[in-house]
């Protein structure tokens, strides 16, 4: 399998002198694929961690396949795969925009096996063309639309903008699943246990950095450290600057304890 293509990756741990392992669930955002977190996996992969990457669901095929998909969807699809990791020392999950999100409604609601997380440019708040999209999601007449074209990957970088293997186009019902998953998010942040690092870019152009520091500030293990990587767009995690987030990501995750299971 090559890091050039969208497929699922899992790879497998490098276990300690005690025979115990820790894993690591990577969930992309909402048209993207596993490629826009591949390259923080192979980091942490380094550190000997398993890395599970999923495709979510209603992505890797045909833009129509999301069109009606709950986001609810989304947290059961990855659930599945959090559940996969059963028997590691530690488990972490890292999501990229809609994925942060997900990540967070992991953690919220299975605090025994989500250890701690890494939340790239998380999608709580998108930018106002979006949110204009989601509020016209609503109408009668969005239904009758097909899949809107997308426009480029929100890239610095030329050269991942070009690799990157997102879906051409987004149904709009599909934005107005994300707002009711940022809802969701949003309500249960202070109930978060997971110590978390949030990372975010310094010219997105599809979150809002605002919301970024709202989810730092309101998650129950928080005041989370919020990093603003300057010159990159919003997927951080395959930007100009994906080493420094790749760095930064296994920084944190190393120094996480073990979380909930009864250890001292």
């Amino acid at each position: 399998m090559s890091e050039e293509d969208g497929f699922p990756f899992d790879l497998p741990p490098r276990p300690g002198d005690d025979g115990g392992w820790d894993a690591a669930l990577l969930l992309h955002g909402l048209t993207g694929s596993p490629f826009e977190v591949r390259h923080v996996a192979l980091r942490l992969h380094e550190d000997g961690l398993r890395c599970l990457g999923p495709v979510m669901p209603g992505h890797g095929g045909d833009p129509r396949a999301l069109a009606g998909l709950p986001w609810r969807a989304w947290v059961d699809g990855a659930r599945e795969e959090l559940f996969r990791l059963q028997g590691a020392r530690r488990t972490f999950v890292v999501g990229c925009s809609m994925g942060a999100l997900v990540a967070c409604a992991l953690a919220h609601d299975h605090p025994d096996r989500v250890d701690g997380l890494a939340l790239l440019a998380p999608a709580l708040r998108t930018s106002a063309s979006i949110r204009l999209a989601g509020a016209f999601a609503r109408t009668r007449l969005a239904q009758l639309l097909p899949p809107i074209p997308k426009g480029p990957s929100d890239l610095r970088d030329p050269e991942m903008r070009r690799r990157n293997p997102a879906l051409a186009a987004v149904p709009i019902s599909a934005l107005a699943e994300l707002e009711g998953l940022q809802r969701h998010v949003d309500r249960i942040l202070p109930g978060i246990a997971a110590p978390a690092l949030v990372i975010a870019g310094g010219h997105d152009h599809t979150v809002t950095l605002a919301g970024a520091r709202r989810l730092a500030r309101r998650i129950g293990s928080g005041p989370a450290p919020l990093v603003v990587l300057r010159r990159s767009q919003h997927l951080v995690g395959i930007d100009v600057e994906r080493d420094a987030c790749a760095e930064l990501v296994a920084k944190h995750l190393s120094a996480v304890p073990p979380f909930g299971r009864g250890e001292e």
